[in-house]
Protein backbone atom coordinates (compact mmCIF):
# COMPACT_ATOMS: atom_id res chain seq x y z
CA UNK A 1 0.00 0.00 0.00
CA UNK A 2 1.69 3.50 -0.81
CA UNK A 3 1.44 5.96 1.86
CA UNK A 4 -1.17 8.49 1.71
CA UNK A 5 1.16 11.62 2.99
CA UNK A 6 2.31 13.74 0.28
CA UNK A 7 5.78 15.11 -0.15
CA UNK A 8 4.86 17.77 -1.90
CA UNK A 9 4.72 21.53 0.53
CA UNK A 10 1.54 22.69 -0.33
CA UNK A 11 0.35 25.12 3.24
CA UNK A 12 1.82 27.41 5.31
CA UNK A 13 4.81 25.93 6.92
CA UNK A 14 6.69 29.39 9.37
CA UNK A 15 6.41 28.73 12.89
CA UNK A 16 3.31 29.32 14.68
CA UNK A 17 4.06 30.31 18.02
CA UNK A 18 0.58 29.73 19.05
CA UNK A 19 0.06 26.38 17.87
CA UNK A 20 3.44 25.19 18.32
CA UNK A 21 5.34 27.54 21.77
CA UNK A 22 8.79 28.01 22.55
CA UNK A 23 7.99 25.90 25.65
CA UNK A 24 6.83 22.99 24.06
CA UNK A 25 10.42 23.06 22.02
CA UNK A 26 12.40 23.91 25.20
CA UNK A 27 10.56 20.70 26.55
CA UNK A 28 11.20 18.50 23.75
CA UNK A 29 15.27 19.94 23.50
CA UNK A 30 15.14 18.68 27.24
CA UNK A 31 14.08 15.30 26.84
CA UNK A 32 16.79 15.01 23.56
CA UNK A 33 19.68 16.55 25.91
CA UNK A 34 18.79 13.92 28.15
CA UNK A 35 19.15 11.04 26.00
CA UNK A 36 22.34 12.76 24.63
CA UNK A 37 23.70 12.60 27.98
CA UNK A 38 22.54 9.03 28.71
CA UNK A 39 24.98 8.00 25.41
CA UNK A 40 27.52 10.46 26.47
CA UNK A 41 27.45 12.86 23.25
CA UNK A 42 28.20 16.40 23.41
CA UNK A 43 26.93 17.33 20.33
CA UNK A 44 23.86 16.04 17.73
CA UNK A 45 23.24 16.39 14.32
CA UNK A 46 19.74 16.25 13.20
CA UNK A 47 18.72 15.56 9.62
CA UNK A 48 15.62 16.37 7.53
CA UNK A 49 14.46 16.42 4.02
CA UNK A 50 11.59 17.87 2.10
CA UNK A 51 10.22 14.20 2.38
CA UNK A 52 11.12 13.22 5.61
CA UNK A 53 11.93 15.92 8.10
CA UNK A 54 9.75 14.23 11.08
CA UNK A 55 12.50 14.51 13.71
CA UNK A 56 14.41 18.20 12.49
CA UNK A 57 10.99 19.62 13.07
CA UNK A 58 9.93 17.85 16.03
CA UNK A 59 13.35 19.68 17.92
CA UNK A 60 13.10 22.83 15.96
CA UNK A 61 10.11 23.12 13.81
CA UNK A 62 11.96 23.56 10.70
CA UNK A 63 10.21 22.47 7.49
CA UNK A 64 13.54 22.03 5.15
CA UNK A 65 11.49 22.75 1.59
CA UNK A 66 14.64 23.15 -0.46
CA UNK A 67 16.34 19.89 0.35
CA UNK A 68 18.62 18.37 2.94
CA UNK A 69 18.78 20.36 5.86
CA UNK A 70 20.93 19.84 9.06
CA UNK A 71 20.53 21.07 12.79
CA UNK A 72 23.37 21.13 15.32
CA UNK A 73 22.14 20.25 18.91
CA UNK A 74 25.39 20.65 21.32
CA UNK A 75 24.01 19.35 24.83
CA UNK A 76 24.83 23.33 26.25
CA UNK A 77 24.42 26.58 24.14
CA UNK A 78 22.18 27.64 21.11
CA UNK A 79 21.35 25.35 17.99
CA UNK A 80 22.22 25.86 14.53
CA UNK A 81 20.70 25.31 11.44
CA UNK A 82 22.22 24.28 7.99
CA UNK A 83 19.62 25.22 5.78
CA UNK A 84 20.00 25.09 1.34
CA UNK A 85 20.11 28.48 -0.17
CA UNK A 86 22.16 31.35 -0.59
CA UNK A 87 22.71 33.56 2.31
CA UNK A 88 20.54 36.23 1.17
CA UNK A 89 17.87 33.24 1.80
CA UNK A 90 18.77 33.04 5.37
CA UNK A 91 16.11 36.09 6.90
CA UNK A 92 13.11 34.21 4.56
CA UNK A 93 14.63 30.47 5.93
CA UNK A 94 14.41 31.54 10.05
CA UNK A 95 10.35 32.26 9.84
CA UNK A 96 10.07 28.24 9.69
CA UNK A 97 11.45 28.00 13.13
CA UNK A 98 12.14 29.24 16.70
CA UNK A 99 15.76 28.86 16.20
CA UNK A 100 17.44 31.90 15.63
CA UNK A 101 21.05 30.83 14.20
CA UNK A 102 20.26 29.74 10.87
CA UNK A 103 22.79 29.33 8.41
CA UNK A 104 23.89 28.20 4.75
CA UNK A 105 24.39 24.20 4.49
CA UNK A 106 27.72 24.77 2.85
CA UNK A 107 28.98 25.62 6.44
CA UNK A 108 27.86 23.08 8.20
CA UNK A 109 30.62 21.17 7.67
CA UNK A 110 33.21 22.79 9.12
CA UNK A 111 31.64 23.86 12.39
CA UNK A 112 30.16 20.29 12.90
CA UNK A 113 33.68 19.04 13.07
CA UNK A 114 35.08 22.25 15.04
CA UNK A 115 32.01 21.35 17.54
CA UNK A 116 32.99 17.87 17.98
CA UNK A 117 35.46 17.91 21.36
CA UNK A 118 38.95 14.87 21.14
CA UNK A 119 37.55 11.71 21.66
CA UNK A 120 34.09 11.96 21.45
CA UNK A 121 32.11 10.82 18.58
CA UNK A 122 29.48 13.01 16.81
CA UNK A 123 25.78 11.89 17.58
CA UNK A 124 22.88 11.75 14.82
CA UNK A 125 19.78 11.41 14.28
CA UNK A 126 17.49 10.36 11.13
CA UNK A 127 21.03 10.16 8.77
CA UNK A 128 19.57 7.29 7.12
CA UNK A 129 18.86 9.55 4.36
CA UNK A 130 21.29 12.17 4.16
CA UNK A 131 22.88 12.45 0.74
CA UNK A 132 25.95 10.48 0.02
CA UNK A 133 28.53 13.35 -0.41
CA UNK A 134 27.26 15.09 2.63
CA UNK A 135 27.84 12.26 4.63
CA UNK A 136 31.42 11.14 3.44
CA UNK A 137 32.39 15.30 4.00
CA UNK A 138 30.86 14.84 7.56
CA UNK A 139 32.30 11.42 8.41
CA UNK A 140 36.06 12.67 6.88
CA UNK A 141 35.70 15.89 8.52
CA UNK A 142 34.89 14.79 11.76
CA UNK A 143 37.35 11.18 11.99
CA UNK A 144 38.60 9.67 13.55
CA UNK A 145 36.06 10.29 15.89
CA UNK A 146 33.07 8.12 14.79
CA UNK A 147 29.45 9.21 13.65
CA UNK A 148 26.77 7.69 16.99
CA UNK A 149 23.51 7.39 15.47
CA UNK A 150 21.05 8.01 18.26
CA UNK A 151 17.90 6.68 16.16
CA UNK A 152 16.54 4.19 18.19
CA UNK A 153 16.54 6.25 21.34
CA UNK A 154 15.74 9.45 19.91
CA UNK A 155 12.38 7.46 17.85
CA UNK A 156 11.29 6.49 20.97
CA UNK A 157 11.24 10.22 22.66
CA UNK A 158 9.89 11.52 19.94
CA UNK A 159 6.75 9.01 19.95
CA UNK A 160 5.88 10.02 23.33
CA UNK A 161 3.39 12.96 22.41
CA UNK A 162 3.47 15.74 24.67
CA UNK A 163 -0.92 17.12 25.41
CA UNK A 164 0.31 20.10 23.16
CA UNK A 165 0.60 17.28 20.55
CA UNK A 166 -2.31 15.58 21.07
CA UNK A 167 -4.58 18.45 20.86
CA UNK A 168 -3.00 19.12 17.37
CA UNK A 169 -3.63 15.67 16.00
CA UNK A 170 -7.15 16.08 17.98
CA UNK A 171 -7.97 18.48 15.82
CA UNK A 172 -6.08 16.67 12.83
CA UNK A 173 -8.98 14.09 13.47
CA UNK A 174 -11.39 16.37 13.36
CA UNK A 175 -10.12 17.59 9.66
CA UNK A 176 -9.92 13.64 8.59
CA UNK A 177 -13.71 13.17 10.01
CA UNK A 178 -14.90 16.14 7.39
CA UNK A 179 -13.01 14.44 5.02
CA UNK A 180 -14.15 10.96 5.01
CA UNK A 181 -17.92 12.56 5.54
CA UNK A 182 -17.25 14.97 2.40
CA UNK A 183 -16.49 11.70 0.47
CA UNK A 184 -19.23 9.40 1.96
CA UNK A 185 -21.57 12.31 0.65
CA UNK A 186 -20.39 12.38 -2.53
CA UNK A 187 -20.12 9.19 -3.59
CA UNK A 188 -23.72 8.46 -2.36
CA UNK A 189 -25.13 11.16 -4.41
CA UNK A 190 -23.29 9.55 -7.65
CA UNK A 191 -19.98 11.15 -8.17
CA UNK A 192 -17.60 9.48 -9.51
CA UNK A 193 -14.25 8.24 -7.48
CA UNK A 194 -11.70 10.82 -8.76
CA UNK A 195 -14.39 13.43 -8.30
CA UNK A 196 -15.49 12.03 -4.30
CA UNK A 197 -11.69 12.10 -3.55
CA UNK A 198 -11.46 15.70 -4.80
CA UNK A 199 -14.59 16.37 -3.11
CA UNK A 200 -12.51 14.95 0.64
CA UNK A 201 -9.59 17.25 -0.34
CA UNK A 202 -11.34 20.45 -1.14
CA UNK A 203 -13.52 19.56 2.27
CA UNK A 204 -10.77 19.38 4.10
CA UNK A 205 -8.91 22.44 2.77
CA UNK A 206 -12.10 24.89 3.50
CA UNK A 207 -12.19 23.58 7.31
CA UNK A 208 -8.48 24.43 7.83
CA UNK A 209 -6.32 21.84 6.74
CA UNK A 210 -2.57 22.58 5.68
CA UNK A 211 -2.35 19.27 3.07
CA UNK A 212 -5.47 16.68 2.15
CA UNK A 213 -4.55 13.40 -0.20
CA UNK A 214 -7.33 11.38 -0.81
CA UNK A 215 -6.70 7.51 -2.51
CA UNK A 216 -9.95 5.50 -3.58
CA UNK A 217 -10.98 2.33 -4.93
CA UNK A 218 -11.22 1.89 -9.14
CA UNK A 219 -13.45 -1.11 -8.69
CA UNK A 220 -16.75 -2.43 -6.13
CA UNK A 221 -14.26 -3.43 -2.68
CA UNK A 222 -11.18 -2.28 -4.57
CA UNK A 223 -7.65 -1.41 -3.06
CA UNK A 224 -7.40 2.54 -2.54
CA UNK A 225 -5.46 3.95 -5.36
CA UNK A 226 -3.87 7.24 -6.25
CA UNK A 227 -6.25 9.27 -8.08
CA UNK A 228 -3.64 11.49 -10.11
CA UNK A 229 -4.67 9.52 -13.29
CA UNK A 230 -7.99 7.88 -12.58
CA UNK A 231 -10.83 8.06 -14.99
CA UNK A 232 -14.10 9.46 -12.78
CA UNK A 233 -16.12 5.96 -13.26
CA UNK A 234 -18.84 5.38 -10.50
CA UNK A 235 -18.16 2.81 -8.02
CA UNK A 236 -20.89 1.02 -7.04
CA UNK A 237 -20.91 -0.41 -3.20
CA UNK A 238 -18.46 -1.14 -2.00
CA UNK A 239 -16.02 1.93 -2.43
CA UNK A 240 -13.16 2.51 -0.77
CA UNK A 241 -11.16 5.42 -0.02
CA UNK A 242 -7.82 6.39 2.42
CA UNK A 243 -7.43 9.91 3.31
CA UNK A 244 -5.13 12.04 4.98
CA UNK A 245 -4.91 15.63 6.12
CA UNK A 246 -2.49 17.40 8.19
CA UNK A 247 -2.64 19.66 10.82
CA UNK A 248 0.13 22.23 11.95
CA UNK A 249 2.60 19.33 10.75
CA UNK A 250 0.83 16.46 12.30
CA UNK A 251 -0.84 13.89 9.43
CA UNK A 252 -4.35 11.88 10.81
CA UNK A 253 -4.78 9.14 7.99
CA UNK A 254 -7.45 6.61 7.86
CA UNK A 255 -9.37 3.98 5.38
CA UNK A 256 -13.42 4.42 4.99
CA UNK A 257 -15.75 2.00 3.35
CA UNK A 258 -19.06 3.12 1.69
CA UNK A 259 -21.24 0.00 1.51
CA UNK A 260 -23.44 -2.31 3.87
CA UNK A 261 -22.38 -5.27 2.47
CA UNK A 262 -21.15 -8.53 4.69
CA UNK A 263 -17.12 -7.24 4.26
CA UNK A 264 -18.28 -3.80 5.61
CA UNK A 265 -19.73 -5.80 8.83
CA UNK A 266 -16.98 -7.85 9.41
CA UNK A 267 -14.47 -4.51 9.06
CA UNK A 268 -16.26 -3.35 11.82
CA UNK A 269 -16.35 -6.37 14.11
CA UNK A 270 -12.30 -6.42 13.42
CA UNK A 271 -11.78 -2.97 14.05
CA UNK A 272 -13.27 -3.23 17.58
CA UNK A 273 -11.02 -6.67 18.25
CA UNK A 274 -8.02 -4.75 16.88
CA UNK A 275 -8.83 -1.36 19.34
CA UNK A 276 -9.62 -4.24 22.21
CA UNK A 277 -6.23 -5.43 21.32
CA UNK A 278 -4.78 -2.31 21.66
CA UNK A 279 -6.29 -2.34 25.26
CA UNK A 280 -4.65 -5.26 26.44
CA UNK A 281 -7.51 -7.78 25.39
CA UNK A 282 -10.12 -10.00 22.43
CA UNK A 283 -8.85 -11.82 19.49
CA UNK A 284 -9.45 -10.43 15.91
CA UNK A 285 -11.79 -12.99 14.43
CA UNK A 286 -11.10 -15.25 12.11
CA UNK A 287 -10.83 -14.60 8.44
CA UNK A 288 -9.89 -11.01 9.18
CA UNK A 289 -6.66 -8.76 9.14
CA UNK A 290 -5.89 -5.72 11.43
CA UNK A 291 -2.56 -3.67 11.85
CA UNK A 292 -3.10 -2.33 15.71
CA UNK A 293 0.52 -1.38 15.88
CA UNK A 294 1.14 0.81 12.55
CA UNK A 295 2.34 4.38 14.16
CA UNK A 296 0.69 7.38 12.55
CA UNK A 297 3.19 10.00 10.97
CA UNK A 298 5.69 7.40 9.48
CA UNK A 299 6.78 6.94 12.89
CA UNK A 300 7.87 3.36 12.82
CA UNK A 301 6.67 0.04 14.64
CA UNK A 302 6.13 0.13 18.32
CA UNK A 303 6.50 -3.24 19.75
CA UNK A 304 4.64 -3.37 22.56
CA UNK A 305 2.09 -0.45 22.39
CA UNK A 306 3.70 2.31 23.96
CA UNK A 307 1.81 4.35 26.38
CA UNK A 308 1.75 8.38 25.09
CA UNK A 309 1.99 7.33 21.53
CA UNK A 310 -0.34 7.42 18.94
CA UNK A 311 -1.59 4.54 16.98
CA UNK A 312 -3.21 4.30 13.49
CA UNK A 313 -5.13 1.44 13.52
CA UNK A 314 -7.04 -0.21 10.53
CA UNK A 315 -9.39 -3.43 10.09
CA UNK A 316 -9.90 -5.07 6.78
CA UNK A 317 -12.31 -8.02 5.80
CA UNK A 318 -12.82 -9.22 2.31
CA UNK A 319 -16.19 -11.16 1.22
CA UNK A 320 -17.28 -12.49 -2.05
CA UNK A 321 -13.78 -10.92 -3.47
CA UNK A 322 -14.42 -7.26 -2.22
CA UNK A 323 -12.64 -5.41 0.66
CA UNK A 324 -13.88 -3.46 3.33
CA UNK A 325 -11.50 -1.33 5.89
CA UNK A 326 -12.30 0.62 8.81
CA UNK A 327 -9.90 2.14 11.09
CA UNK A 328 -9.30 4.41 13.77
CA UNK A 329 -6.88 7.09 15.51
CA UNK A 330 -6.01 6.35 18.73
CA UNK A 331 -4.20 8.28 21.22
CA UNK A 332 -2.29 5.71 24.26
CA UNK A 333 -2.63 6.72 27.94
CA UNK A 334 -1.91 5.42 31.21
CA UNK A 335 -4.86 4.72 32.15
CA UNK A 336 -6.06 3.43 28.52
CA UNK A 337 -6.78 4.51 24.77
CA UNK A 338 -8.52 7.49 23.57
CA UNK A 339 -9.71 7.24 20.55
CA UNK A 340 -9.43 10.28 18.24
CA UNK A 341 -11.00 9.48 15.45
CA UNK A 342 -13.22 6.06 14.09
CA UNK A 343 -14.11 5.57 10.48
CA UNK A 344 -16.88 2.74 9.85
CA UNK A 345 -17.66 1.06 7.13
CA UNK A 346 -20.98 3.56 6.14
Amino acid sequence: MRILESTLLTGPYDWDERALPRSEYEGRLARVREAMARAGAAVLAVHGHPGDYGALAYLTGFTPKLGATLALVPREGPLVIFAPGTPKMMDIAKRLTWVEDVRPIGTATKLIAESVGDGHALATWAFGTLPQALYVGIAKAVAPRALLSLDQELDAVRRRKSPCEIELMRGAARLLATATDAFAASVRTGAGVRSAGLAAERAAIAAGAQDARAMASLSPGGVPLPLDAASDERVLDPANAGIAVQNHGYWASGYVTIGRGAGAARAREALAAALAMARGGAHLPDGVAANAIGLSLDEGPGDPIEAGAVYAVTASATEGGETAYASALVAVTESGCDTLWQGKPV
